[in-house]
C-alpha cells in the first residue's frame, strides 16, 4: 500500500503554476530591421522614450544615434536578420507567440517555486534583437531579458561553423527559452567566496542550473541545458551504477585537481573516465550525477523550495542527506 501511495506522488520540482505578471515581449528587430534608412530614424526616436534600456549610449554623455544607426545599418545585422525569418517560418518554436508562450509559462512555474519570496527575479521585459552572432546567448539585467536570435539559428547554420561539433548544438532554435532560465538560475548563485573546489562541489553547483531549467521548464528543455540528447540520458541512465562506481572507487569526489574538474564537468565531446568505452559516455557526466544527487536530495526533503536548494552552499552536507545511492 506505502508502495503504491508513493508512487501517486509526483516529484518535487512538479508543481502546478500560478498565474505570474504577464512580460511585454518587444521584437526590437522586427520594428527596426525592415526599415530603410529614410524611415529608421524617426522610428527610432519614436521608441526611445518607451523603451530606454535600449537606448543607453555605449560612452558617458555619448548619443545613443552614433550606436544604434550604424548597427542596424550594418549588412552583416541586415543578413542575420533575414535568417532568422527565414528560420522562424520553418521553426515555430522561434517564432514570436511560441517565445511568449514558453517564457510565460516558465516563469508561471518559477512563480510557484518562489512564492512570495522577495529574493526571486522579475523581469517586465524581453527584448529580441540581432546581435551580430556576439558570444552571449542571452543578457539579463534587474527586470530586462535581452534575447539574441541570431544565436539560434541552427546547429548548421553557417555562422557558427568555427564551433565545436558539440558546442553547436546550443544554437537550436528550441534552447532560446532555456537560456533565458539558464540565466535566471545564475541570478540565485551563492554570492559567497568559494571554499570547496572538490569535483563533487563543482558537479553540484553546475547541477544546480540544470534542475533549476527542470523546476521551470520541464526535463526535455533540463537536457538542452546540459547539452545532452535523449540518447545520452539514456546512456546514462543505463550505465549509471557502473559509472558511478568508478567516481567512488576512484575517491574523485573531493579531489580538487583541476584537470579532473575539466574531463567530467566542463563541455566536452565526451567525458574521460579512463575506461575503454570513454568515447560512449556524453561529457559532462559528472554534472549529469550533480542532477541525479539535487533530485534525490528534494525527493527525500520534499518540503524544501526550489530556493533554498540554489542557495544550499554546503556541497558535502547535501550528498549526505541526499541519500543517493544509484
Amino acid at each position: 500500500m506505502v508502495a503504491a501511495f508513493s508512487g501517486c506522488q509526483t516529484d518535487p520540482w512538479d508543481i502546478a503554476p500560478v498565474e505570474s505578471e504577464a512580460i511585454e515581449f518587444v521584437a526590437f528587430a522586427d520594428s527596426v530591421l525592415p526599415l530603410d534608412s529614410v524611415t529608421l530614424l524617426p522610428m527610432l526616436e519614436h521608441l526611445a522614450p518607451k523603451y530606454p534600456e535600449l537606448f543607453l549610449p555605449s560612452v558617458p554623455e555619448g548619443d545613443w544615434r552614433d550606436d544604434l544607426l550604424p548597427y542596424l545599418t550594418d549588412p552583416e545585422v541586415k543578413a542575420l536578420y533575414q535568417d532568422v525569418r527565414t528560420v522562424q517560418a520553418e521553426v515555430p518554436a522561434l517564432q514570436n507567440e511560441a517565445l511568449v508562450a514558453a517564457i510565460q509559462g516558465g516563469l508561471d512555474r518559477y512563480a510557484a517555486h518562489i512564492g512570495a519570496s522577495s529574493s526571486g527575479y522579475s523581469v517586465q521585459r524581453v527584448y529580441t534583437y540581432v546581435s551580430r552572432n556576439e558570444a552571449p546567448m542571452v543578457l539579463i539585467a534587474p527586470g530586462v531579458i535581452f534575447l539574441p536570435l541570431d544565436r539560434y539559428l541552427g546547429a548548421n547554420h553557417p555562422a557558427y561553423a568555427q564551433e565545436s561539433a558539440y558546442l553547436v548544438q546550443q544554437h537550436q532554435p528550441e534552447n532560446a527559452p532555456v537560456e533565458i532560465f539558464k540565466a535566471i538560475a545564475s541570478w540565485h548563485d551563492s554570492k559567497a567566496l568559494p571554499s570547496d573546489f572538490s569535483l563533487l562541489s563543482g558537479m553540484i553547483s553546475e547541477a544546480k542550473t540544470v534542475l533549476f531549467v527542470q523546476a521551470t521548464l520541464g526535463e526535455d528543455a533540463a537536457l538542452r541545458a546540459l547539452g545532452y540528447t535523449p540518447g545520452d540520458h539514456a546512456f546514462m541512465e543505463e550505465n549509471e551504477a557502473d559509472l558511478w562506481g568508478l567516481f567512488v572507487g576512484q575517491r574523485w569526489l573531493f579531489n580538487d585537481e583541476v584537470d579532473l574538474k575539466r574531463k567530467l564537468i566542463m563541455p566536452a565531446p565526451f567525458s574521460k573516465l579512463g575506461t575503454p568505452k570513454d568515447r560512449e559516455i556524453p561529457g559532462k557526466a559528472g554534472v549529469w550525477f550533480g542532477w541525479q544527487i539535487l533530485q534525490s536530495y528534494w525527493r527525500q526533503h520534499p518540503e524544501s523550495t526550489l530556493l533554498e536548494i540554489m542557495e544550499f552552499a554546503d556541497a558535502q552536507s547535501l550528498f549526505q542527506q541526499s541519500g543517493y545511492r544509484p
